[in-house]
């Protein structure tokens, strides 16, 4: 069977939970209960709860932690249909096993709610998940509770099985009247009557499953006849002559007919003739009939193919593993509440919120996760600070503090567009849509204000310089942190290169004098510009100086001391500083506007380009919809003029029939009329003439 995984681009893989998630027993798991039942984490097994009456579905926490794990796109393929009729039996065989699924080989069934299994079919473009169903006759349930399972079965899935066993007649659809309830049970837009017809966009694949099949289906000639056809037109379609005459089978038919985008039917044979081998069959692989083996191995081949990923309510949207499992909460949900409908709509709008919440605190936990690692390498474990603008020109040695977070702002926003680009738009208005998801990250990487700053040109001109400052976010933490680093290391450094000239001022050696300070104070400034970093250093320099200049009493005594001189290079030192931490400020201002507005037009440009790709696979979505709607309007008319041709038949073998039997009545009878003709001429012909008797006035008697 992994040969055939393989052939379509799909291998086996165990789901695990994400990172501190509780790991789970077995190869499935329950992923709704009803909640007379209980899931047991450390055995796997599923408990009664004792009292409890079951009226409501419950989710299983494990199971939605499994789902959570996957963040690509899943198809979703689910089995449903009656009891002990081999459900479990077929997904455990396209996960390559015979049982990965619990089997029933007991009257009481196995399977309650929905399961999941514990390994899926990744796939280069999406994932499939394969789910197990309640029977819908299941002991204990109740027409209403088989049709939630059903409901919850069909917002899951984007492909459906229904199981049964043998080949089924129009009045076995008698039985499946929860097919009815689905337009009563589900909506697509919250608070408006839904056309049965706009189910069917959203709506999973329906594929009956017809087991132990052993004779060929044929129509009334004799002749084969495909199994979908059989099922459309011969079980499904309506036998009514007008609406007055729709039975309960019909209006199944034409629920499954309508609702679905795609019916199809398959068959497969009775896997042994043999009790022991049909009591368990997961251990009896090796005797089951041929055709049967052959024929779960083109059931599967055929699923495969006709996988998809599952769509979600808006244009372009896929549903990932993620959103499946915040859906099926809201959903659960909207079933257990008798004065709530599921709707379509509203369910895809909250799960898209909670989808972009949470990409957001994952990418900003990446994020930081990414930072400290880095800043921590940058600043050798925190003992060099970095400078917090970025390095122009040449590959510097030292990236800057902003060169890490726009590396890193680039890398976590194309992780936030592939969590959340397969949730298509909901309308025309893609700017607006993309730059909300985009202003939430970043506010919660950086927040900037608009700041002016006055500066002196090199003309000598006044110039203001607009642009934004860091006030708040996660890089705020990082820039804080910096400008500490940069403060201690600064000083550290001040006080190595002029605690010399200190101690040269405090106690001068002989032929110390006023123009050896000047050469000592110029080199130690010198190599502190050489060495200081960070955004630091200037006012550090600043600050240093004014505490050095509690020393003047001292550079007085110093040989050759020029107090003039002393004063003209400190002004011009200090101007020159001012005018460097200025600086700083408005390159900083600027450089913070130029990064707002690239990382807004580079992330727009991607999710621009999603965009695209996105409508390119909704026309093709739509044209694939359209031909399989044409398809199915070509089905319909043939299924119909097959059912009228039928019928015209039928009447003129009637008609044809109750002429002749009129035309053999009415000779019948004119032959009948012709004898008592002639026998009444005949006794005329040998009657005796007539005896009259005259009578007086005038009168006569004939005797």
């Amino acid at each position: 069977m992994s040969g055939l995984h393989s052939k379509h681009g799909f291998k086996v893989e165990a789901l695990r939970p994400k990172a501190g998630g509780t790991a789970v027993q077995g190869s499935a798991i329950p992923l709704i209960l009803p909640n007379d039942l209980k899931y047991n984490a450390s055995t796997g097994a599923v408990e009664k709860v004792q009292g409890a009456r079951r009226d409501t579905l419950q989710v299983v926490p494990e199971a939605l932690a499994l789902l959570e794990g996957i963040e690509e796109p899943v198809s979703t393929l689910a089995i449903c249909g009656p009891c002990r009729s081999g459900k479990s039996y077929v997904l455990s065989r396209l996960l390559g096993t015979a049982d990965a699924f619990e089997l029933g080989h007991r009257m009481d069934p196995q399977t309650f709610g929905i399961w999941m299994g514990t390994k899926v079919l990744r796939g280069k473009d999406f994932t499939i998940v394969l789910l197990d169903t309640e029977g819908i006759d299941a002991a204990g349930a109740s027409a209403d509770q088989d049709a939630r399972i059903l409901v919850m079965t069909i917002l899951l899935s984007s492909l459906l099985i229904y199981n049964s066993l043998n080949v089924p007649y129009k009045g076995d659809l008698e039985k499946m009247q929860c097919f009815i309830k689905l337009a009563k049970g589900i909506t697509v837009k919250k608070g408006e009557k839904t056309q049965m017809s706009a189910f069917r966009e959203f709506f999973p694949d329906f594929l009956w499953l017809l087991r132990d099949v052993s004779l060929m289906i044929t129509n009334e000639d004799g002749e084969d006849m495909d199994p979908s056809e059989y099922l459309k037109t011969r079980v499904l379609a309506r036998k009514g002559e007008d609406d007055f005459d729709e039975s309960t089978s019909d209006r199944v038919g034409r629920a499954i007919l309508t609702f679905f985008s795609s019916v199809e039917c398959a068959t497969l044979e009775r896997p042994s003739e043999k009790k022991e081998v049909m009591n368990n069959i997961a251990q009896h692989t090796g005797s089951l009939n041929p055709e049967f083996n052959k024929g779960v191995h083109d059931l599967i081949e055929r699923l495969l193919k006709k996988s998809r990923a599952k769509r979600g309510y808006d244009k372009g949207s896929t549903v990932s593993g993620v959103a499946l499992s915040i859906m099926t909460k809201q959903y659960v949900q909207a079933v257990n509440d008798p004065k709530a409908i599921p709707a379509l709509d509203n369910t895809w709008k909250n799960t898209i919120q909670l989808m972009r919440g949470k990409a957001i605190d994952e990418v900003v936990v990446e994020y930081n996760q990414q930072m400290k690692a880095q800043v921590a390498a940058a600043t050798n474990k925190g003992q060099i600070p970095l400078e917090d603008t970025e390095n122009k020109g040449k590959p510097p040695s030292q990236p800057s503090l902003m060169d890490l977070h726009n590396q890193l702002f680039k890398i976590v926003t194309d992780m936030l567009l592939e969590k959340v680009g397969h949730l298509g738009i909901s309308s025309g208005e893609l700017g607006n849509e993309n730059k909300i998801v985009v202003d939430q990250m970043q506010k919660r990487l950086v927040q900037r204000e608009e700041r002016t700053l006055d500066y002196v040109a090199a003309d000598g001109t006044t110039k203001k310089q607009k642009g934004f400052v860091v006030t708040g976010g996660e890089l705020f933490h990082y820039i804080q942190e910096n400008k500490e680093l940069s403060k201690v290391f600064c000083q550290k450094l001040f006080e190595r290169l002029f605690d010399p000239i200190r101690k040269h001022v405090e106690s001068p050696p002989p032929d110390y004098d006023f123009q050896k300070l000047m050469g000592e104070l110029t080199n130690a400034r010198q190599r502190y510009s050489e060495q200081a970093r960070g955004p630091e250093k200037w006012v550090v320099l600043q600050e240093m100086t004014k505490n050095f200049e509690k020393l003047k009493a001292n550079f007085e005594k110093i040989k050759g001391y020029q107090k003039k001189l002393m004063q003209e290079q400190q002004k011009a030192q200090e101007a020159e500083l001012q005018a460097k931490e200025k600086a700083r400020e408005v390159r900083q201002l600027y450089e913070q506007q130029q990064d707002m507005q690239q990382a807004h037009q580079e992330t727009l440009q991607k999710m621009e380009q999603q965009h695209r790709e996105q409508m390119e696979k909704v026309q093709q979505e739509e044209a694939e919809r359209r031909q399989l709607e044409e398809q199915k309007y070509r089905d319909l008319q043939n299924a119909q003029m097959e059912q009228y041709a039928t019928m015209a038949r039928e009447f003129n073998e009637k008609s044809s029939s109750q002429m002749q039997d009129l035309i053999m009545r009415m000779q019948d009878q004119q032959a009948d009329m012709n004898r008592q003709m002639v026998d009444l001429m005949q006794a005329i012909r040998d009657a005796p003439p007539p005896v009259v008797n005259v009578e007086g006035g005038g009168g006569c008697t004939i005797l």
